[in-house]
Formats: structure tokens, C-alpha cells, sequence
């Protein structure tokens, strides 16, 4: 029996191998054609981060939704559907963002990424929800989230 021996490879080109999720799959490929093709234009890189703060952005949402469906009249899940309430209309519904410290570390981390994404002002939260606006009232009204009443 003997013993494999490695292929040759040239001196100045390195082999790497690596376990990828797929989810993150695309993520890799785009680093790896940046590193192959070298510096991307400003255009393209302002393209990519914008993609990206989407992508994250989604996902986040994509969470809340779920953590809210799972329990939707729990403590979290009231501060996840006022945060949300608060993106839709935040003159209505207020929203105190030192309550995220309260929610556990992977929904303070969906909140966050969402609120990043927001704040490029490109789509209202309500049209990425699954129920749309209509999900959101039916949240409000099973948190038993009111409007503010305006002050006089």
C-alpha cells in the first residue's frame, strides 16, 4: 500500500477548500469572483452591500414573522409586532428601541438587520410581510396595540 501524494501545484497559487451552507453560497461565490477579478468599481460595490443589507434584511424579517406566529400574544412577540408597527407608521405607534435589549440575541439581530435595510427607505415594511398590511393589523389587533392618541 502506498501513500498519496499530494498534486504538484505552483508555488504561488494557493489551494482552499471549504464546507460553504448553502444559503451563504451565493455570498462566497461573489467574494471569490471579487478576490479572482480583483477591486470592484464603487457602482458595483454599492450594488453588492445594498444586496446584501437586503438579503440580511429579509431573512431577519423572515424570523420575526415566524417567532410572532409562533407565540403571537407572548412578551417578545408584543415587542416584535410594535417594533414592526413602529417601521409602518411610527407617528402611531412608537417605538422605544432600547426595548430590543429585552429580546433574545438572535431577534435583537433580525430587528437590527431589518431596521438597516429600512432605513434606505426602498420598500414599507408591510409589503415584504407574508400577510402583507392586513398581517400586520390582525398582529396589532391580537397584541391589543393601539395608536397613540395625538396629543393636543
Amino acid at each position: 500500500m502506498t501513500a498519496s501524494t499530494p498534486p504538484l501545484r505552483h508555488p504561488d497559487v494557493l489551494h482552499v477548500e471549504a464546507d460553504i451552507p448553502a444559503d451563504q453560497r451565493a455570498e462566497f461565490e461573489l467574494a471569490i469572483a471579487e478576490i479572482l477579478a480583483g477591486q470592484r468599481s464603487r457602482l458595483e460595490t454599492l450594488e453588492y452591500d445594498l444586496e446584501r443589507i437586503k438579503t440580511r434584511a429579509l431573512k431577519g424579517l423572515e424570523f420575526i414573522e415566524r417567532s410572532i406566529a409562533a407565540n403571537p400574544t407572548a412578551g417578545q412577540s408584543r415587542y416584535l409586532v410594535r417594533f414592526l408597527a413602529g417601521l409602518y407608521n411610527g407617528e402611531d405607534y412608537p417605538f422605544d428601541l432600547t426595548v430590543l435589549r429585552g429580546l433574545d440575541d438572535a431577534l435583537c439581530n433580525a430587528c437590527l438587520d431589518y431596521l438597516n435595510y429600512d432605513r434606505l427607505g426602498r420598500l414599507e415594511v408591510h409589503r415584504h410581510l407574508r400577510g402583507g398590511e392586513a398581517q400586520l393589523h390582525r398582529w396589532l389587533a391580537d397584541a391589543g396595540i393601539k395608536p397613540a392618541t395625538p396629543s393636543t
